[in-house]
């Protein structure tokens, strides 16, 4: 089964998405599932992994809402609140949603650079480990030294790094760091990457494979074929490129690997970390 392991949908209004600012006006619209379903289809994708967009559990419930009756959802990866005391008792209610793998928060947006150290936040990352759900990390690279403590925390949490901690793919700034970066979290086998979000990190008109090739080849070489997984991130890669376009980055990268290197990254991997049967 072929599996994109990173998009979004969203009904569309500028109080709730306000990120999406005037350089993207064409992601200022609904994408729902009709389009998702579409797209797939066009990309010859089996299935999906819906992320979240929003901080809040209206949105959470809304997106298991569609992903019940869409069979090319086959996860959805929420939010909660990790700091709130009552977390336990809402992840035992979570239970009941059988297509909820995990959990996300945006530590991108995060201003306070403890944020990830908090007590109450790594306790609720144990907490999501006990319920065995697993944790989608948003993060920037300069943000990487932070969040290789805190995950030193909690070394059993199955954790997928998104858009590979998002480097400046654009000036090439800090990429030895940035690789160390990936390199530590790396060596925990329970730590996963995404390639996806690259075309975002870089120049929007005029990027080229060539620009992801040296970022590809560190993650490959640290996270192995069986830790990595293809991700579009659409809508928001429509601001840089098609959804073929995309696609085709990492195709064309593994087009001298075997097949098994290809089925892993484009969908075994995915589906054994977010336990899809």
């Amino acid at each position: 089964m072929r599996i994109d392991a990173h998009h979004h949908l969203w009904q569309y209004n500028q109080e709730e998405y306000d990120w999406i600012d005037d350089t993207m006006t064409l992601l200022k619209k609904n994408f729902l599932v009709k389009e998702l379903k579409q797209t797939l289809a066009n990309n010859q994708i089996d299935g999906s992994i819906v992320v979240q967009a929003r901080q809040s559990i209206e949105e959470t419930n809304w997106l298991l809402s569609l992903a019940k009756d869409c069979d090319e959802i086959k996860g959805v990866v929420g939010w909660l609140d990790l700091k709130d005391d009552n977390l336990a008792h809402q992840l035992r209610q979570c239970k009941t949603h059988q297509k909820l793998v995990g959990f996300r928060h945006v530590l991108q947006g995060e201003t306070d650079p403890n944020f990830m150290l908090d007590t109450k936040f790594i306790h609720g990352l144990k907490t999501l480990a006990e319920y065995d759900y697993c944790y989608d990390l948003l993060i920037y690279a300069h943000q990487l030294p932070t969040a290789i403590e805190m995950l030193k925390h909690v070394p059993n949490l199955r954790v997928v790094v998104d858009h590979i901690a998002k480097p400046n793919i654009q000036t090439g700034e800090e990429f030895s760091r940035w690789q160390y970066g990936m390199k530590s979290l790396a060596n925990n086998p329970n730590v996963y990457c995404k390639v996806s979000g690259m075309v975002t990190e870089t120049d929007w008109k005029h990027w080229q494979f060539a620009d992801f090739v040296p970022y590809l080849d560190a993650i490959f070489q640290h996270f192995g074929s069986e830790r990595v997984m293809f991700g579009s991130d659409w809508p928001v890669c429509l601001v840089a490129g098609e959804y073929f376009e995309i696609k085709q980055i990492i195709h064309d990268y593994l087009s001298t690997k075997d097949k098994n290197t290809i089925n892993n990254v484009f969908g075994n991997n995915a589906a054994k970390f977010y336990q899809i049967s």
